[in-house]
Formats: C-alpha cells, structure tokens, sequence
C-alpha cells in the first residue's frame, strides 16, 4: 500500500547503518547522554514518503528495546523524527510519531 508502513522484517546491516548514523543523537536525548551498553537493530519497518521512513527496534542492553523512527530524505540525510524507550521483545514495531 502506498504511504503505509510495510509488515515488520528482521534488520539487515543496511538498517543496523542507518541506526548507527543516529545513534549519538538518540543516546544523548534518550539516555542522557549515556552510552547504550549495545545497539543493535534488530526489527525494522519501513514506510515510503516523499523519502523512506525506517521504524525500528533497537536492542540497547539484556531484555532492553527502544524504538526509533529516521528519516532518510531523497539526498539520503537521515534525521532522527522520534523514538520510544521501555520496550520489550514482544512490542510490535510499527508507525509512531
């Protein structure tokens, strides 16, 4: 369907690059500042738009999820649009804002 977000894939190294492109800016607004013990993307789904919107999970640390929305523009610049922490294995990934 165009302009929804596709069903849920594991991640592949294109989607782990994409979250390590965002990840200093998620660990300083998400954690302080802190850095995540790991980040691995682990589920993604993405959306087109007027460029692509990736939804994925990220595993921080043991039995830590957070998600995190980027989008990569048609100049292929990514930029970090949200993110949700305290998830689990079992959270689906899906849209958010």
């Amino acid at each position: 369907m165009l302009g929804g977000a596709k069903p849920a894939r594991p991640a592949d190294a294109e989607v782990q690059g994409v979250c390590d492109k965002v990840r200093q800016e998620v660990e300083q607004k998400a954690n302080g500042g802190n850095a995540y013990a790991m980040f691995v993307a682990t589920t993604v789904s993405t959306q087109v738009v007027a460029g692509i919107n990736y939804f994925v999970k990220v595993q921080t640390g043991e039995g830590a999820y957070i998600h995190v929305r980027v989008y990569e523009d048609l100049s292929q610049t990514f930029t970090l649009s949200a993110f949700k922490t305290g998830m689990t294995l079992d959270d689906p990934i899906g849209y958010f804002e």
